[in-house]
């Protein structure tokens, strides 16, 4: 495979975890309104962790928008696109996992309402 192709590949593989991840956005969003509107004072450490929890993980996904660019010196790009894979794995990996709890806990909340 040459040089060019295998960089191709890691690009769009980097994009397609950034596009899987990047909708969940709104979903983070969703979830700390939701949160915020079932909070009462025995919930309240509880949300306020996981809210901060969901605002981290925002937070890594546009730190890491913000951050990438493809390096001028053609001869990194790989090395770099390799990085940036495991980087966006990462953020996928703390959204995913967030939204996962935040939903636990909401729907946890929301049954001790009832």
């Amino acid at each position: 495979m040459d040089p060019s192709e295998n960089k191709s590949i890691l690009y769009n593989e980097v994009m397609a975890i950034h596009d899987k991840v990047m909708p969940e956005m709104s979903t983070i969003h969703a979830l700390k309104r939701d949160l915020k509107a079932i909070e009462n004072k025995e919930s309240k450490t509880l949300v306020i962790n996981k809210i901060i929890e969901l605002d981290k993980a925002d937070e890594a996904m546009m730190v890491w928008m913000a951050d990438f660019k493809l390096p001028e010196d053609k001869k990194t790009e790989e090395q770099y696109l390799a990085q940036e894979k495991l980087n966006i794995q990462n953020v996928s990996e703390k959204m995913f996992s967030s939204i996962s709890t935040a939903k636990y806990l909401l729907d946890s909340l929301k049954s001790v309402k009832k």
